[in-house]
């Protein structure tokens, strides 16, 4: 599989994050409004936590190439998830808006599987238990809900 190239360092050798990537790219230049169910595709997706994972540290090595490794601690201090911040908040929002089957399969997964879920949906915030605990019984209430 040929990998391409996106930046200098970076290389997506997954076709499928490509092709992922792209479609997210394309929907935002492109789509004259994005709305709730497009967001969900793109937020759920592993792909694309996969590439934010990816370009997040070619991000950080970037940084401290160019001597700016305070940028990069700051950074990464305020990168941390919680249920009751205002990130916690729009992953709470967003999965309200989730489909009917999505919820469904949801609410059929087991605690292991739904925490799965739920830490692919903040990555690559770092994470207490706790607060990703919390997410998971937001989860598996509206789930139920349902």
């Amino acid at each position: 599989m040929a990998a391409r190239k996106i930046i200098e360092e970076m290389v997506i050798a997954d076709k499928n994050e490509v092709y992922a990537l792209y479609k997210l790219l394309a929907r935002a230049k492109f789509s004259d409004q994005i709305d709730s169910y497009d967001l969900n595709e793109f937020a759920g997706s592993p792909l694309i936590t996969s590439l934010l994972i990816k370009a997040r540290e070619e991000v950080i090595k970037n940084f401290e190439e160019e001597g700016r490794a305070d940028v990069v601690e700051d950074w990464l201090k305020r990168s941390v998830y919680k249920f009751d911040s205002i990130t916690g908040k729009a992953i709470a929002n967003r999965l309200k808006h989730l489909s009917d089957s999505t919820l469904s399969t949801l609410a059929d997964l087991d605690r292991d599987k739904l925490r799965d879920y739920a830490i692919g949906l903040i990555e690559p915030l770092e994470y207490e238990n706790s607060e990703v605990d919390k997410l998971v019984d937001y989860i598996y209430q509206i789930a139920k809900e349902n």
